[in-house]
């Protein structure tokens, strides 16, 4: 599942690194019958966010994806059941989800350590070098950020 603001700010710019990949691997997640589904979750920030672009479309929204995710971790997680697995950038999300007493059911990953996860599945060639190619082209990325999976407190 990928919130609909994460997806907005991933691929609704076509000049921003690697917006035509995500636009494209959203729009095959989508299609029916597929066997690597994805799910954009529609949210109110997201909505927001949308129609907020169409009157200006420099606008931006501060910490709108984790936001986004928070909100939907907490209203909605209970209901499904974990765990779920959130990949992310911003250092605040592990203490985001933390504060939340979401520890127990929610695994955090950096994008280094999906990136890092797929090439020892044979999924990609080099983490390294699509990870150099993102902090060279996004200029939002933390070439410092760590390889790092923080998993659950306790068992399910």
């Amino acid at each position: 599942m990928v919130m609909d603001i994460v997806a907005y700010e991933a691929s609704d710019d076509a000049t921003k690194p690697w917006a035509r990949e995500v636009a494209a691997w959203l729009a095959k997640g989508q299609e029916a019958g597929g066997n690597q589904p994805v799910e954009v979750v529609k949210t109110e920030i997201g909505e927001a966010y949308r129609l907020a672009r169409q009157t200006n479309p420099e606008f931006t929204m501060q910490n709108a994806g984790e936001n986004a995710i928070r909100d939907w971790l907490v209203d909605t997680l209970p209901e499904i059941g974990g765990p779920a697995l959130v990949v992310y950038e911003d250092k605040k999300m592990p203490r985001l989800i933390a504060r939340e007493n979401l520890a127990e059911v929610v695994v955090v990953a950096t994008t280094r350590a999906v990136l890092a996860f797929a090439e020892e599945r044979g999924l990609i060639e080099s983490a390294e070098e699509i990870w150099n190619d993102i902090i060279r082209r996004a200029e939002s990325a933390n070439p410092r950020l760590d390889i790092q999976v923080i998993r659950p407190t306790l068992a399910p």
